[in-house]
């Protein structure tokens, strides 16, 4: 290439950030567009106002991550030793703040900055972005290459239920939840059993006179701690040798652990479907205020009244609710991309195949590139049984190498097509039947895909040859730390097996 080629980053969370500083490794010029003042993203608290009524993070102040720092952070930038486990939403949001002040990548962001298109030149094959500053003023720049780094937790998706429009109490999607203290005294609904679900409920449950959390399948999800035996992080278990086993044992393995730790819930509540079958739900004391009656399961709604009861598809009512929180997902959703890309169909699709309807489906080859549609790349537009992070990190690792040239280019439309069809063929008969599970993915496996074609793959023979057989154990048995992709290959980290040691003794 006789020039570096200039790269669009959308959005400054931590996926924008690895963006950055995966286009100045390569050598490219990256131009990060960040509405807020602020990078951290979906991780940054903000406080919903008269101002500020549409946030675009979704994290309400109690938030926990759901996975341990060992397991999350970015492959060549671990967490402070001294960090707690499981990250407070603040401590996420430094975390970036750190990393950026590590690799230089402040220079590189525009803050206040909105875009409100991207499109396809035809003459040019460039990206043409019009973006805005908080004064209006309109700015129209041309960029060889696309990266969105926006997620996919920005439009909440609501159900439609029958008098949601005359219910006289109180309703709202969980993107705009921030605290407790509202609801002291009052009888709620929670709408959704996932980890917002559970995080929410609970949370009122020491506060509300009464909280009943909907359960639209009828039975609770299975509910996962984040400590196991003898204190163990629960994701510490999850080693390269554990995927290797049939996916039968890993799930008998599974609940004996999480009978011995927490129990299980009633046995008429207990999910019908394997623990493999399901994004995983988080919250370890939830069956403890369940126990207590602060919380009761109720089957899905059938219908809300005028003078506010709450009527389920078992028959039964529960009378004067004052509140109902629906944690009820997200739209997957793209909005300041040009309407061809999305109109046609190439980022989220409701038609599968021989007409069947499901919503939510992800268009996206690797999860990340339209078919279509060249020099655009979504990151992070993916739902993970597992960290993020490391993998939007080899995300805009496969990027650059693609622009670089270092890796064959994409294969035909048609072959993506088909990659694509595969996969959600492949989804459906995995995971149940939900709109988050259609973007649902193994974490280790769509990794080490990943790395492989990228030059990075932990390969046990080659770790073994070259640094011993105590990192081949670690690689093959221990945590699964992401710094096992900087043992090998291209941007090797001469500190990765020094770290896969201390995460090995945490």
């Amino acid at each position: 290439m006789d020039h570096k080629p200039r790269v669009a980053i959308i959005g400054a969370g931590l996926t924008g950030l690895i963006a950055i500083k995966q286009c100045l490794v390569a050598d490219l010029q990256p131009v990060c567009f960040e509405q807020s003042d602020h990078t951290g993203g979906l991780w940054r608290y903000t406080d919903v106002s008269e101002k500020n009524q549409n946030p675009h993070s979704s994290v309400y102040r109690s938030t926990i991550i759901n996975t341990s720092k060992e397991h999350m952070p970015f492959s060549d930038f671990p967490i402070p030793e001294d960090w707690p486990t499981y990250l407070p939403h603040y401590k996420v949001s430094e975390y970036g703040d750190l990393y950026a002040d590590n690799f230089n990548l402040w220079p590189h962001i525009r803050f206040k900055t909105t875009v409100l298109n991207a499109s396809m030149i035809p003459e040019t094959k460039k990206w043409k972005i019009v973006s805005t500053k908080k004064d209006g003023e309109e700015d129209v720049e041309e960029f060889d290459y696309v990266m969105v780094c926006t997620g996919h937790h920005s439009v909440p998706r609501l159900p439609n239920y029958q008098g949601m429009k005359t219910f006289p109490g109180k309703q709202m999607h969980s993107h705009f939840y921030r605290e407790p203290f509202a609801y002291t005294g009052k009888r709620v609904v929670v709408v959704g059993a996932g980890n917002s679900g559970m995080d929410i409920s609970v949370e009122l449950s020491h506060v509300a006179s009464q909280v009943y959390i909907v359960c639209r399948r009828g039975t609770l999800p299975w509910i996962m701690p984040r400590r196991v035996l003898f204190g163990r992080p629960l994701d510490h278990s999850n080693s390269r040798f554990r995927g290797m086993l049939p996916r039968f044992i890993t799930n008998f393995l599974l609940r004996v652990t999480i009978s011995l730790t927490i129990g299980l819930p009633p046995e008429h509540l207990r999910s019908p479907y394997p623990l493999s079958a399901a994004h995983p739900t988080v919250k370890s004391d939830f069956l403890e205020r369940l126990s207590t009656g602060t919380i009761e399961v109720k089957p899905d709604i059938l219908s809300l009244t005028t003078d506010g009861s709450v009527s389920f598809v078992d028959n039964t009512i529960v009378d004067n609710i004052d509140a109902i929180i629906y944690c009820t997902g997200y739209n997957n959703e793209v909005r300041f991309v040009d309407k061809e890309v999305v109109n046609g169909g190439d980022i989220v699709r409701k038609n599968f195949d021989e007409g069947e309807y499901r919503e939510n489906i992800t268009w996206l080859y690797k999860f990340m590139f339209p078919p279509r549609w060249s020099n655009i790349a979504f990151l992070g537009f993916v739902q993970p049984v597992g960290a993020l992070m490391p993998l939007c990190e080899l995300q805009a690792r496969y990027v650059t190498a693609l622009i670089k040239a270092e890796i064959p280019p994409l294969p035909s439309p048609e072959e993506m097509d088909k990659h694509i069809m595969d996969y959600h063929g492949r989804n459906r008969k995995h995971f149940y039947e939900a709109a988050r599970h259609t973007m649902e993915i193994e974490l280790r496996p769509y990794c080490d895909s990943i790395a492989k074609e990228i030059g990075c793959y932990p390969s046990l023979t080659k770790v073994l040859w070259k640094f011993g057989f105590e990192i081949w154990k670690l690689v093959l048995f221990g945590v699964p730390t992401p710094m096992q992709y900087r043992l090998l290959g291209p941007e090797t980290w001469p500190d990765a097996a020094k770290w896969i040691r201390i995460h090995n003794k945490s």
